[in-house]
């Protein structure tokens, strides 16, 4: 079965440098599926920036910090490792270094459950960082309740 037919497949923020501004991913509904996995990509980071990902009652709102479970590349892009991933660990917040995130391969894994009750809208979001920010991001749905050629949207 072709990825597209059974997983959501929604873009969080779009390829660019962010030039030290805030990072407010696409607000994400969560009603259909019970897994939410981010992959994102950082380019050239100059500066500490924190990722949160954030749970809310209705589209954009942001009220609960929720926690997630995360593991980095092991090397550059595009480099011998970089598909080799570190040990999970879960956080509420993840600080992201220059010298840890710069040019790597950020794995993030939501499990819907888990989710404050009644919250069913998710948000992506990262604090302002020193010049540049070069970052996209793309969530990948997962155990879609409706299977079809085309799943339904998920944006809010």
């Amino acid at each position: 079965m072709r990825l597209s037919e059974t997983k959501g497949i929604v873009f969080v923020a779009d390829p660019g440098d962010y030039a030290g501004g805030a990072v407010t991913g696409e607000c994400i509904s969560v009603k259909d599926c019970s897994h939410v996995t981010f992959i994102c990509q950082f380019g050239d980071v100059t500066g500490n920036s924190v990722l949160t990902v954030k749970s809310g009652a209705a589209d954009g709102t942001q009220t609960t910090s929720e926690t997630f479970y995360y593991r980095n590349g092991g090397a550059d892009m595009l480099s011998t490792g970089a598909d080799v991933y570190a040990a999970e660990t879960g956080a509420t917040t993840l600080t992201l270094t220059a010298a840890t995130y710069n040019d790597r391969c950020l794995i993030l894994e939501v499990p819907v459950a888990e989710l404050t009750d009644g919250q069913p809208f998710i948000t992506l979001a990262l604090t302002a960082v020193a010049n540049p920010l070069e970052f996209s991001c793309v969530a990948i749905l997962s155990d879609m309740r409706y299977i079809a050629d085309s799943p339904p949207t998920a944006i809010a």
